[in-house]
């Protein structure tokens, strides 16, 4: 491979493919912990509950001998409002601004980062 342009082409390949690998495992962690504060959240739920059928106490006393859900509610609460959405998105918002990039370019690129060339209009 004599050719810099080509040499150059693969390196941003490997790079791009690299971020995007990265941005993915980052993203399922946050799924993860997502789905196990929502978890948490609906097993303290059924059994705060439970609880309220059998007595009657302000939300406030409810919250306080709950601790479990109180917790799970303020986090998914927190996590909502810091983006957790744009953490979980499928593609990163990387490949989208670098197909914008390279379209002029007749490229294109997978969700993996790798490159593809686009087929010439024919007339």
């Amino acid at each position: 491979m004599d050719d810099p342009e080509a040499e150059d082409l693969l390196a941003f390949e490997r790079r791009l493919a690299e971020v995007v690998t990265t941005e993915k495992s980052s993203s399922f962690r946050w799924r993860l912990v997502l789905g196990a504060i929502f978890a948490c959240s609906a097993i303290s739920a059924c059994h705060l509950l439970r609880d309220t059928k059998e007595s009657e106490f302000l939300v406030i006393r409810i919250l306080s001998s709950h601790s479990a859900f109180a917790f799970s509610l303020a986090t998914i609460c927190l996590l909502l409002l810091y983006g957790i959405k744009q953490s979980t998105k499928q593609d990163p918002s990387i490949l989208r601004d670098t197909r914008e990039i390279l379209s002029p370019f007749r490229l294109n690129c997978d969700n993996q980062g790798r490159l593809i060339p686009l087929q010439p209009h024919t007339n």
